[in-house]
């Protein structure tokens, strides 16, 4: 996996593997670090302001449960959780008992949470190591289950501390920049336990074709209800609250900083796929673009910032008007019968632009919302 990282990012990480962390401070200079807890753990020594609290507790009692909590190996409480979850998303043979021993082990950390006041692990105002290290996992967990087993993590009936804990994260701006989708970690996640696989239960095919429906081809019937595609994820609130407009800005200014680079990577989808093809299904480093399709796909991409900007019925409609004129012009039939502009350039066009949908990356593109 190394070799497809850009040839700056192998000078600092031969190995190209992540996570990696170039420090500068104290006495670090320029030490790329590679290690998640290690880089936790030197950016907190790095900490000299008495109004930013330390990740990590300062009394041994405290020490010895954020052991127990995330700090004794393979024993501690997230790395059971991890183990049962991994268990439960790729196991078939016991599906049963893979979803009770990951429920029990859920259930523990649900017990721990209560034991406290405060949203966070061990009663923390604001996160600390603990949270940190339980956050991503448990993220990945959360749309993984929902998606593969329909099973809900965020349940406040079970588990109302998890619940809140959740929400106490998602309040924090800092997270949020860097917390992804549930499409997002779907397609991600595989490719990450290679051969393992993750296995689909039955029963939920609505929810699964919901989030499938983010990717699913332009000509290609979806069999769910209109309320299933609208269906939205939780945990995005304090993105941009209510005011969707703010999301559809904030698209806007994503597709017109990088609109070349867009145009460009889009074109891979009328253009030769990369050898030898890569582990992640949507992933294709090597690939070839079609030159020859950017110009239209830049054409579609304007519509859709006008489309996103209209603020009314009237203009909106007004650029519908326009974008099936344009639809239509790619197909004019000549004076000889001829189409003038080659099917074939249709579909290719189509092609692009289901091929950038399909790869809209939380939060690597932009947020939840403003990919929605």
């Amino acid at each position: 996996a190394g070799s497809s990282k850009p040839g700056d990012f192998l000078q600092v990480q031969p190995s190209g593997s992540l996570p990696c962390a170039v420090i500068n401070g104290g006495n670090y200079e320029n030490m790329a670090i590679a290690q998640s807890d290690d880089i936790l753990k030197i950016l907190d020594g790095l900490n000299e302001s008495k109004l930013v609290p330390t990740l990590l507790p300062t009394e041994d009692v405290d020490l010895e449960y954020m052991k127990f909590l995330c700090e004794d190996g393979r024993n501690s409480l997230e790395r059971r959780l991890y183990g049962e979850w991994m268990w439960y998303l790729t196991g078939k043979r016991k599906p049963v008992e893979y979803r009770e021993r990951y429920e029990a082990v859920l259930t523990e950390v649900e017990t721990e949470l209560s034991r406290f006041s405060g949203p966070f692990f061990m009663g923390g105002k604001v996160p600390n190591i603990v949270d940190i290290k339980f956050i991503p996992f448990l993220e990945r967990q959360e749309a993984s289950l929902l998606y593969y087993k329909g099973y809900v993590v965020r349940d406040k009936l079970k588990f109302p501390n998890l619940c809140k804990w959740f929400d106490g994260m998602e309040s924090r701006q800092s997270y949020l920049m860097t917390k992804s989708d549930i499409y997002t970690h779907t397609r991600a996640l595989p490719p990450q336990l290679g051969g393992t696989g993750c296995s689909f239960a039955d029963g939920h095919e609505e929810m699964k074709e919901a989030i499938d429906a983010y990717c699913t081809p332009t000509d290609v019937a979806l069999d769910i209800t209109e309320e299933s595609i609208k269906w939205r994820e939780e945990g995005w609130g304090n993105v941009h609250g209510k005011d969707e407009k703010k999301a559809r800005r904030e698209a806007v200014e994503r597709i017109i900083f990088n609109n070349g680079n867009i145009c460009k990577f889009a074109a891979r989808g009328a253009g030769t796929a990369g050898f030898p093809p890569a582990s992640a299904e949507l992933a294709d480093p090597k690939a070839t673009p079609n030159d020859l399709a950017k110009e239209s796909v830049d054409i579609f991409l304007r519509y859709t910032v006008g489309l996103l900007l209209a603020n009314d019925d009237m203009t909106k409609n007004k650029l519908l008007e326009s974008l099936e004129k344009a639809c239509g012009s790619m197909t004019q039939v000549g004076e000889s019968g001829d189409i003038s502009t080659s099917e074939s350039t249709v579909k290719a066009t189509i092609d692009c632009l289901d091929y950038l949908r399909a790869r809209i990356g939380a939060p690597r593109d932009m947020t939840y919302p403003a990919a929605y």
